[in-house]
């Protein structure tokens, strides 16, 4: 019969702390998108491992809520900041990538606004991947 001292024990509970740490460390999926509805509504995905992946997510959360999603924009490592215009009769949907989260919402608020928005507002704002 072996015998299992504190020595032993002690390197399972380090290996198995390794290769638990190192399975939860796995990189996150590098892409997101963003799909609309002609009615406004929407849905985003963030870190899928695939294009196609994300895109499938972003239009089945925007399916919760209205038809006829389809994707607007995928996005690779980026941080974005997306802004609509609330007024239900003039749909506006801008988006920024890249530069600081408080850059991002200014440009994009000033996107709608540049665009004919009169009531432009943040609706959501996420990075994918390693993007911070």
């Amino acid at each position: 019969m072996a015998r299992f001292g504190i020595k032993q024990f002690f390197f399972a509970l380090g290996f198995l702390f390794v290769l638990g740490a190192s399975s939860g460390a796995q990189a996150q999926g590098q892409f997101g998108a963003f799909a609309v509805a002609p009615d406004g509504a929407w849905g985003s995905s963030r870190n899928f491992e695939t294009v196609d992946i994300a895109q499938d997510r972003a239009v089945q959360e925007c399916g919760k809520h209205s038809r006829n999603c389809q994707v607007l924009r995928v996005f690779q490592n980026a941080c974005v900041t997306i802004a609509r215009n609330e007024d239900s009769k003039n749909v506006i949907i801008n988006w920024v990538a890249g530069f600081t989260k408080e850059e991002r919402s200014q440009r994009a608020l000033r996107n709608c606004r540049n665009d004919g928005g009169n009531d432009c507002r943040i609706l959501t704002e996420f990075c994918t991947g390693n993007a911070k």
